[in-house]
């Protein structure tokens, strides 16, 4: 039974980190499996059945291969942390506020940052070449899960802000392509977070990517062409990018191409707010009352409308 689900002995000193893990967790606790590892995360074709689980923490002479992978995985080793700290009504809220069938382990922002943070250290992540680096967050926004998803953006976050926007915007556009990214609360925090200080930083290779999406098909490839706009510090030096970004997202019929100008126009009624009048009136045939509400309810500071 044990060659057959890929069983391998281990010498004790391999269990030594499992058992840390599990004591730093849970000191009360007596078993490794349910404190540090979750089937839900494998992946599909590596999924298993655990067998005679909870294994006795002073007794366990076997553990899985996929276990021992996830160790030295950075991207399969950050899931199975954050799947560790999930709360699961935090995760059906999640999943019931944000809909479009997105998948939560009920982890917060905090938490996964700090996830990030460690993992990123022990592996000397940015320290590894750009493709490598590329490729583990790309397994990380491929994963049903909206957790493993941000882990990815605050990867990007930390450890690339102020470097070359280019390769940052290859990669992004890379997982809108194939669409990877299929929820608004995923999306805008991609633009928030990523896009808007590249706007800021250098709208020289940012404006021709934003523009180029702007016409996508794809929803969410459309609508973070004009969502980092939002959070621009130089949103008043792009109204007339913004106002043709807008000209286009608010003709389509997605409710959320509509509601990204609603979201940008009220931020920058802070400037000009005779300019968010007037391009309600000019293209009233299009707008809907959430676009009317959203736009003239005033700006908010770093929140997050649908």
């Amino acid at each position: 039974m044990a060659t057959e689900w890929g069983f391998v002995a281990t010498v004790d000193a391999a269990l030594r980190p499992l058992r840390k893990a599990l004591k730093n967790k849970e000191k009360d606790s007596k078993t490794i499996s349910a404190a540090i590892f979750s089937q839900r995360n494998l992946y599909l074709n590596t999924r298993f059945s655990w067998i005679n689980w909870p294994y006795p923490a002073k007794s366990v002479n076997f553990i899985p291969i996929q276990l021992i992978n996830t160790m030295n995985d950075p991207s399969q080793l950050l899931q199975s942390r954050i799947t560790a700290l999930g709360d699961e009504k935090k995760a059906r809220w999640l999943e019931n506020y944000v809909k479009h069938d997105v998948r939560s382990k009920g982890v917060g922002i905090p938490q996964i940052r700090e996830v990030v943070k460690a993992v990123a250290k022990e592996h000397g992540l940015n320290q590894q070449p750009t493709g490598v680096q590329f490729e583990i967050l790309s397994d990380l926004m491929q994963q049903p899960f909206t957790e493993d998803k941000l882990a990815a953006i605050l990867y990007l976050q930390l450890y690339w802000k102020g470097q070359a926007a280019a390769p940052q915007l290859e990669l992004i556009s890379e997982w809108f392509d194939r669409r990877w990214i299929s929820d608004w609360n995923v999306c805008d925090w991609l633009c928030v977070r990523l896009l808007s200080p590249m706007v800021d930083r250098s709208p020289e290779q940012a404006l021709p990517v934003l523009k180029a999406w702007n016409g996508n098909e794809y929803l969410w490839t459309a609508r973070a062409s004009l969502v980092p706009f939002a959070q621009c510090k130089s949103i008043a030096e792009h109204i007339d990018t913004i106002e043709a970004f807008s000209i286009t997202l608010i003709q389509r019929e997605e409710r959320f191409c509509k509601t990204s100008v609603g979201w940008v126009l009220r931020e920058y009624s802070r400037h000009n707010k005779d300019f968010v009048l007037r391009f309600l009136e000019e293209h009233r045939q299009w707008t809907t009352p959430e676009v009317v509400k959203n736009a003239t309810k005033g700006p908010e500071k770093n929140n997050f409308p649908i």
